[in-house]
Formats: structure tokens, sequence, C-alpha cells
């Protein structure tokens, strides 16, 4: 284990982030926080790996700040992260028992730990060589997040300018006869060249599961009933929908935009679905703002769809919070229980699937919540696309 200390660039350093998370520690039953997983542990120290194969940690109490990875993620930590401490193991040495040496130097007696989404068994690795006793402070970690920083916003800000030029190059490029691949290379190119232009002086990538450099997908017909999946060869045909989807990052932070087209002769069916559509979904960017309940948005929104008869092709929530992952809080789920923040980032995209006539409709947008209202990010066209 080696000892090196960090000089980061000041324009990757977050001033405002240990002083909010020591006011958390000041407010919880610990000492000190711990994170393991990847977009936690980022949070904690402004440094992010490459790969996660070998465990990366980060810890925060009230008088230091220290992040633990592998001597691969050296340089980047070095140049990035903004903690007092910077250690690096080798792989001849135990990961967990140089994190439990860390944690033992501070004298911490307690330490809230991100239990529920670190590979599950790292934290157990590292309390069993510390006689410091550990919590599972998992959702605290996730309101933390939930509330962004003006340097996090900035950054999603950043990143929204990639997302707008991606989906820019998405919409005039998508077309019947032409690969869901083609397209995605045509956003993917927008993305670096309005990177170079813009943003070259910070890391496009971020510590998420979707991709180092920034994901983009495209997803037509039956295919874009997988939400979450992949592009591939699979040919756009005249008369189906295409789900297109910009999820850029810059400095680790994301920005979604996403935006369906309506390809030659669609059936009536899913032309005045994807009207429907529309209309609901403005209506429900109408209702975001702070104070505003996330199980009222959410109920509202699809209890109108439901009303117009379709009920049986919704199949998830109105919308997700953003930042160093795609997924995180708050959610617009009629099941969840809080209010829209200033300081939240969210995406408003109610959708509709048909299973029977293999088509996704969804139109996404990110929004900054804040004290008077929001701040729209993106802004592609977004009433009923059509492309011959």
């Amino acid at each position: 284990m080696r000892e090196q200390t960090p000089n980061p660039r000041s324009r990757f350093v977050d001033d405002d982030r240990l002083d909010r998370i020591r006011r958390v520690i000041s407010e919880r039953d610990v000492d000190g926080l711990l994170a393991l997983s990847p977009a936690n542990s980022y949070y904690l120290s402004g440094a992010y790996a490459g790969m996660y194969s070998r465990p990366v940690a980060a810890l925060v109490t009230d008088t230091q700040s220290i992040f633990v990875g592998p001597y691969l993620e050296l340089q980047k930590a070095q140049r990035t992260a903004w903690v007092d401490r910077l250690l690096v193991y080798e792989d001849a040495d135990d990961p967990f028992e140089v994190i439990a040496t860390a944690i033992s130097e501070t004298a911490i007696e307690t330490v809230g730990t991100d239990y529920r989404i670190a590979r599950p068994h790292w934290p157990d690795s590292v309390a069993k060589n510390t006689d410091c006793s550990f919590l599972d402070e998992t959702e605290q970690f996730q309101q933390l997040r939930a509330v962004k920083t003006d340097w996090e916003l900035d950054m999603i800000r950043r990143a929204s300018d990639l997302a707008s030029a991606g989906m820019e190059a998405y919409l005039e490029s998508v077309r019947a006869e032409k690969p869901e691949l083609r397209v995605v290379n045509e956003i993917q190119d927008a993305y670096y060249e309005t990177y170079l232009d813009l943003y070259p002086e910070y890391d496009i990538g971020t510590a998420n599961e979707l991709g180092q450099y920034g994901f983009s997908s495209v997803l037509t017909g039956e295919h874009a009933l997988e939400p979450h999946s992949i592009s591939a060869a699979r040919q756009i045909e005249d008369g189906e929908s295409v789900v297109g989807i910009a999820l850029p990052s810059i400095q680790g932070y994301i920005c979604e935009e996403e935006r369906t087209v309506l390809t030659g002769d669609v059936t009536e069916k899913i032309e005045a679905a994807m009207e429907t559509l529309v209309t609901v979904r403005e209506d429900a960017i109408d209702q975001i703002g702070p104070g505003e309940s996330v199980a009222d948005i959410d109920s509202m929104t699809a209890d109108v769809l439901r009303d117009a008869g379709y009920g049986s092709n919704l199949i998830h929530r109105t919308g997700h919070g953003e930042g160093i992952t795609i997924h995180e809080g708050p959610a617009l789920n009629a099941r969840e229980a809080g209010d829209l923040q200033p300081g939240m980032v969210i995406s408003i995209e109610p959708g509709l699937y048909f299973e029977d006539e293999g088509a996704a409709l969804r139109h996404s947008d990110t929004f900054v919540i804040t004290k008077n209202g929001t701040e729209r990010l993106t802004r592609s066209q977004a009433d009923v696309i059509r492309r011959a």
C-alpha cells in the first residue's frame, strides 16, 4: 500500500460537497460514511475508477476524507480526487485490510456504509478487519445524492449539451431501412464532436452502469419493448416506432434525452396513442415543481392514461432522478413518499408499450427543480415526430 497526495484541478473540485456530507454525519448516529459502491465512492471522493473488479472505497469523517483504490487508478485519482488522503494498493495487498486500516487510523467508532448496493461481501470483508461498528446507511447516501450541489448541476448542464447534439443527430439520421447501430454511430459521433468543441478540459465518462463514455441506444419495433436493451443490427422498418436514447456524461454526471419517431405508415392505433402520450406528458411536466408529491405526479399521469384506455400498456413510472447514475432518487412512482426539492434533477418519461403491435412510445426530458419552478435542460422537438 502506498499513500499519495492528490492534486486535483480546480475545475474538478466541488467546494460544497464535503460540508454537505459532514452535516449529514453530524445528524446521524455515525462518526463517518464509507462508500464501497462505484457511484457512492465517487460521490464521497471525486474520483471514479475505470473498472470496479477491484475494491474502491471512499471514507469521510468530521475531520478527514480518504480515497482507497488500486494502484491502476492512481493517476486519475491524483488528478480528480478532492480528498485529504489517497491510498493505493497493489494486487499483492489485501484491499480490505488497507481500507480497514484507513478506518482505524481515523479513530472513529461507528461508520455508515452502503451495504445494500455494495458488492455483497465487500462491507463484511472490511468490517472483520476493524473494531469499528458498521451501520447500513444506504438510504442516506441516496438522499444525499438526490439534491445536487451547484457544481453537480453545472456538470449535468454540460452533459445536456452533448445530449442535445446526440438527439439532433438521431432525429436527422433515423429512417426506414437503416440499422439501429448506424443511427447510434451518428449519436456517438455528435457526443464526441460536441465534447471536443466545448468541454475537452473535463472527462467524458462516468461511474455508472451504462458505459464509461456515455451511452446511446436506438431500438425499433418490437426491440423497443426491451427498454434497457442494446442496439443491434436490426433494421428500422416502415411503419415502426423507433425510440432513440441519449445518455452522455461529463465528469461523472449524466443527462437523459429520449425521443420516439414514427416511421412511414404506422397504424392508426399507434398514431393516436402517441398523440395522447405527448399531451399527457406535457401535462405531467406542468405539474412538476418544488413541494410537489412524487407519488401524486405519477398517479395523476397514470390515471389519465388509464382513463384514455391505455391501462394495459403502462409498465413503468413517470420518471426518475438522474446524476451519477441514470436511475437514482427521487423516483416519480405512486408507491414512493416524498416531495420534489430544489436541486433535484429528474426525467419525465411516461411510456406506452404495445406487445400486439410490436411498438414502444416514449419521450424523455431532463429537468432541474428550482426554488420557483423548473429548468428544462433538454429541448428537442417533443411533439408527434414522423419520418417518411
